[in-house]
């Protein structure tokens, strides 16, 4: 009887045992059904923590939180970093550890894949911009126009943070750098979305000088720049006494100026070491015979003493021109260095350098051998170019008096070197007085403008030179009135200075090949 009862007992142990198995359900661990994320689409700063830092939450079937399912949490786009990725969930929300977003603004992802769920959960954010810390020009920079021109495109500048993302919203003023442009409308803006901003249309100033715009937001500053468009160039060279650098400065400046209305270019005129050109019959001295290509003209400065304050100027002219078209190649300019210090410290020594250079370009000086004056050494002297003409009239002269009868009036006063080849300065009863005009015989007093006159401008083009109008000063022909009380004020003593200069006809022609023909008698 024991043995069966134990027997019995062992079976019915088994039996249960077996039974406990196959009912097991009941006691295994509840499965992932699902994952959520909490702060997913937040923003933060480029290239730092993002503090709304998201979690996310594994729940079963019933929608319990999971603990210590197994997960991997990387960061699949952006170019950002993740410390501290978990690798098993919480019992409730899990935080996905420290998220530093990438550098470039935009979106940023994590990836987070759960043992046991086949569709992986993707949170995001957005990389906002930081503050600004550049602006550069980006499109429209290193444009080229003719002087006074507008450029063709604008010039678009970016604001951009340590990472060059675009910053919106920042406001940008624009002014002139460099060069004296000026710009079409009002000079600030806002960055669009994309931290860029197109700056008001810019025309290009009047000389061949550096062309700059400048940009600034939020401290920070940059330039873009531009180049005046010419294909003619003076290249100014100085023989005798050393210059006084303020002095050559305003040679510069007036080459400069020049090369921004003379645009054409011409022939280039080829010495070599077997055909040297002699620069002694022109009166430069001290320095050797030309060995090399002249691309458009040398003029050759002399700053010495002459004969003190307020006698005479000195001289200038072309010396040689060309064979063909008869335009000049070397000029001289003899300048008395009395006079033009007197005329720096009355801030006049850019007019009149300018006025001096335009004579070496052939303005006076070649117009008799090119047919342009009517009337010499009487009082109806008149210059008959057409487009100086038309250059009057641009500026108001339409009456008879004026330049409507199809001259502009010389003048009839003075020696040689004034008259029949200036614009006349005082009305008289054949023609206006043009005053105040850079190309009379006279400088305004200090602080009065001397303008540059498309008429002027435009006479260069009556004698060969290809042209452009567009950097002229603001001038208004005088009328009959109003030259006659700017006449009285001259005789006030209202400080205007004669400009007694003697003219330089050329001495010979020279063609490409630089053979010299001189021209017997001439000086």
């Amino acid at each position: 009887m024991t043995t069966t009862l134990v027997r019995s007992t062992l079976v019915i142990g088994m039996a249960m045992v077996v039974a406990a198995c196959a009912g097991g359900d009941s006691t295994a661990p509840p499965k992932p059904a699902n994952v959520s994320a909490a702060n997913n689409g937040v923003s933060g700063t480029v290239g730092a923590v993002l503090t709304a830092a998201p979690t996310f939450t594994v729940v079963d079937g019933s929608g319990n939180a999971l603990a210590n399912v197994g997960v991997s949490v990387v960061v699949t786009t952006g170019g950002g970093t993740l410390v501290g990725a978990p690798t098993k969930t919480s019992s409730g929300a899990t935080a996905v550890g420290t998220w530093t977003l990438g550098n470039t603004a935009g979106s940023n992802t994590l990836t987070i894949t759960v043992s046991g769920l086949a569709t992986p959960l993707t949170i995001s954010a957005t990389g906002t911009p930081d503050v600004p810390t550049q602006i550069n020009a980006t499109t429209g920079a290193a444009q080229s126009a003719f002087a006074g021109a507008a450029l063709a495109l604008p010039v678009t500048f970016k604001v951009g943070d340590k990472f060059n993302n675009g910053v919106p919203s920042v406001a940008v003023t624009f002014s002139i750098g460099g060069g004296g442009g000026t710009l079409a409308s009002a000079s600030a803006g806002t960055t669009d979305a994309s931290g860029l901003v197109a700056a008001p249309a810019w025309t290009l100033g009047k000389s061949t000088v550096a062309q700059q715009l400048r940009a600034a937001a939020a401290g920070i500053t940059t330039t873009a720049s531009a180049t005046v468009a010419t294909n003619y160039a003076v290249e100014v060279r100085y023989f005798g006494p050393p210059v006084d650098a303020t002095i050559q400065a305003a040679f510069t400046a007036s080459a400069a100026r020049i090369q921004g209305f003379i645009t054409g270019d011409l022939a280039n005129v080829n010495f070599t070491a077997t055909n040297t050109l002699d620069l002694a019959p022109c009166g430069i001295t001290g320095t050797p015979p030309l060995n090399e290509v002249v691309d458009d003209i040398f003029v050759y400065a002399n700053v010495a003493p002459i004969d003190g304050v307020g006698n005479i100027l000195g001289s200038a002219g072309p010396c040689y021109v060309r064979t063909v078209g008869g335009l000049p190649i070397v000029a001289v300019m003899n300048l008395d260095v009395a006079d033009l210090q007197n005329l720096q410290a009355s801030n006049r020594l850019n007019d009149v350098i300018l006025h001096e250079m335009m004579h070496t370009l052939g303005f006076g000086t070649l117009w008799a051998s090119k047919g342009q004056v009517s009337g010499a050494a009487t009082a109806s002297s008149a210059f008959i170019g057409l487009q100086a003409v038309s250059g009057c009239v641009f500026h108001g002269g339409t009456a008879a008096n004026q330049c409507g009868s199809g001259t502009v009036p010389l003048e009839t006063t003075g020696g040689n070197g004034t008259r029949d080849v200036h614009w006349r300065e005082a009305t008289t009863a054949t023609g206006v007085g043009f005053r105040t005009e850079v190309m009379t015989g006279f400088v305004s007093a200090a602080g009065i403008a001397n303008p540059m006159t498309q008429m002027s401008i435009a006479s260069l083009a009556d004698i060969g030179y290809v042209v452009n109008l567009l950097p002229y000063d603001a001038y208004t022909v005088p009328s009959a009135l109003a030259a006659s009380f700017s006449a009285i004020q001259g005789a006030q003593g209202m400080g205007e200075f004669t400009i007694n200069e003697v003219m330089r006809a050329p001495i010979g022609s020279i063609d490409a090949a630089g053979r010299v023909t001189s021209f017997q008698g001439r000086r």
